[in-house]
């Protein structure tokens, strides 16, 4: 397959996978500038997705990358408890990738687009040395929570609760950054799909923030949400808002793959998935008059603990650091 020869050429390649009309654009692309329909307050976000930093080639498929580029941002949109309504791309690619891998780094991100009814407004190309994407995605808010769901709301002997599955995208990226060469690669997901599949292509938990957002309606200023990524250890303080929290993270809450990883190497799973990352999660906390209702709304949702004092403890022991940061 050729390697497209202008910008032109890539732009009418995305455009086999993204329609440019959307019932939340007024314009779409073409333009300088795409005009948005909102029909109220949107919560915004952007991610930048950067070559040998947050994937690699020898593992990730392009429709790996496309997926994950556009799910990160989903996630964070979910965390707000809004509805995801649209996004822009600027993709900087080397001038290596032909057709073929361009068109499944788009359909990857199109498939997850579709799915959630989000339109692509437009964006920018360029051609540098790494390959990189930066995505700004959007979502439109419930009426009645203007501000979105947000962090640092928490009070002294609020529920803690988490969605999604920790630890599991830290053994896949553990085992294929591990991984020699294509086939190892393919072995590693053979067998462990669910953690290899947890890191590659994360599934972001729209329809949980949503359901949330109608929840904290009831009592927005006590109910916080926010988007697991650099691991519980560095999110939760994150939440807390200078609280510490009593935790538990017992074994049976654990994804098989993760227990099946520590007990392989002797670690103690429940601190390995704490200190993890890539989870794209959510972690909340709410009053303890309204956890039932969580529970009963959000059925994957898990009570960790409550809010108290000024430290983290986790399973009995002070916990402090650990999670992920670019710059540390």
């Amino acid at each position: 397959m050729r390697t497209p020869r202008s910008e032109d050429d890539i732009l009418a390649l995305l455009a086999e996978h993204f329609p440019v009309l959307h019932p939340d654009l007024l314009v779409g692309r073409g333009d300088d500038c795409a005009v948005l329909r909102p029909g109220g307050p949107l919560a915004v976000t952007c991610d930048v997705f950067v070559e040998d930093v947050h994937f690699r080639r020898r593992y990730f498929s392009a429709a790996d990358i496309g997926h994950k580029a556009l799910a990160v941002n989903l996630s964070d949109v979910a965390s707000a408890g809004a509805r995801p309504t649209g996004f822009m791309l600027g993709l900087t690619l080397t001038g290596r990738e032909d057709e073929t891998w361009l068109h499944g780094l788009a359909e990857g991100m199109a498939a997850l687009a579709r799915r959630w009814g989000v339109g692509l407004a437009g964006g920018d190309l360029a051609r540098a040395a790494g390959l990189h994407l930066c995505v700004t995605a959007w979502g439109e808010l419930p009426a009645d929570l203007v501000h979105g769901l947000r962090r640092a709301r928490a009070r002294e002997g609020d529920v803690v609760f988490m969605l999604g599955s920790p630890g599991l995208a830290r053994v896949g990226l553990s085992l294929l950054e591990a991984a020699v060469g294509p086939d190892e690669a393919a072995a590693v997901r053979a067998a462990w799909p669910a953690a290899c599949a947890a890191h590659v292509r994360p599934e972001p938990l729209v329809a949980e923030g949503m359901v949330a957002a109608r929840l904290a309606a009831r009592d927005p200023d006590r109910f916080s949400l926010m988007d697991v990524s650099d691991g519980l250890a560095r999110d939760i303080p994150r939440l807390l808002g200078g609280h510490g929290a009593v935790l538990e993270l017992p074994s049976d809450f654990l994804p098989d793959e993760v227990r099946r990883y520590a007990d392989e190497r002797g670690l103690d799973a429940a601190s390995f998935a704490f200190e993890g990352g890539e989870d794209y999660a959510l972690a909340g906390t709410c009053p303890p008059g309204l956890w039932d209702d969580v529970a009963r709304a959000l059925p994957s949702a898990r009570r960790l603990g409550v809010v108290a004092g000024r430290e983290i403890i986790l399973n009995g022991c002070r916990r402090s650091g650990g999670g992920f940061d670019h710059f540390a």
